[in-house]
């Protein structure tokens, strides 16, 4: 693992994009900042980045294109995440956010450039480690934090080592065979499975019952006319 880390940063995708050609070829780059200026989720999203107290992280990294399953990394690492979090019984909010107690805490980020043979891989990732309730109370969906969980204050550098390793390991299975070895634990974490949801996939809104995860990640949404749709993306 290759790492970087700053202080202060606009956004570590951004750095990951601009500077990426340069990182070494054979490993992961995680660039690391203790305050983000302009970090931001899925759909350009603002994500709050209070300065010193939670993990805003970018993993940058190459696979060929015909690795199987592309499209679910950010499943993976959303995999990863809550693999770390097994002990607090984190739920999976589909696709790529990670909920406590009803509330997200971590969200992930893919974006993916095809360059030639390969494909160029960038996931950030936001955690809310030691984030105090006066500023989550700020954010306008509802956000909670390790330590508002716990009741402790985490080490937020500790953290991060068992997150690169846990992913360091899963993208060699995911390198491998895809998002098989993530797919039922992954659905096993999902929350609302069972309950009527409404996603919107950038053209159309979907509304049905949450049905199961599709083989390579995509949501099965079961319509009213009884006939499953997979959806692959989707906003709030």
């Amino acid at each position: 693992m290759h790492e970087i880390h700053f202080e202060s940063i606009d956004s570590t995708s951004t750095y990951a994009k601009t500077y990426g050609n340069a990182f070494p070829s054979d490993q992961i780059t995680c660039i690391t900042a203790d305050e983000q200026t302009a970090g931001h989720g899925r759909f350009n999203r603002p994500w709050a980045s209070p300065k010193g107290v939670n993990i805003y992280a970018s993993f940058y990294f190459r696979l060929p294109q015909n690795t199987k399953h592309l499209t679910s990394l950010a499943q993976v690492m959303t995999s990863s995440m809550a693999a770390v979090l097994t002990h607090l019984n984190p739920k999976i909010k589909w696709p790529n956010d990670i909920q406590l107690n009803g509330k997200k805490v971590c969200g992930v980020l893919c974006e993916l450039t095809f360059q030639g043979e390969e494909v160029i891989a960038i996931l950030g990732v936001g955690v809310n480690v030691n984030m105090e309730m006066s500023d989550l109370q700020k954010i306008d969906k509802p956000a909670t934090s390790l330590k508002a969980v716990t009741g402790h204050t985490w080490d937020q550098a500790e953290l991060l080592k068992k997150l690169q390793k846990q992913f360091e390991n899963d993208l060699e299975k995911f390198k491998k065979e895809g998002f098989d070895p993530f797919h039922d634990f992954f659905e096993r974490s999902l929350c609302y499975k069972g309950e009527e949801i409404r996603c919107f996939d950038g053209k159309k809104e979907w509304v049905g019952t949450y049905h199961s995860l599709n083989e390579d990640g995509g949501l099965n949404i079961r319509l009213p006319d009884q006939t499953i749709h997979t959806i692959y993306t989707a906003s709030e």
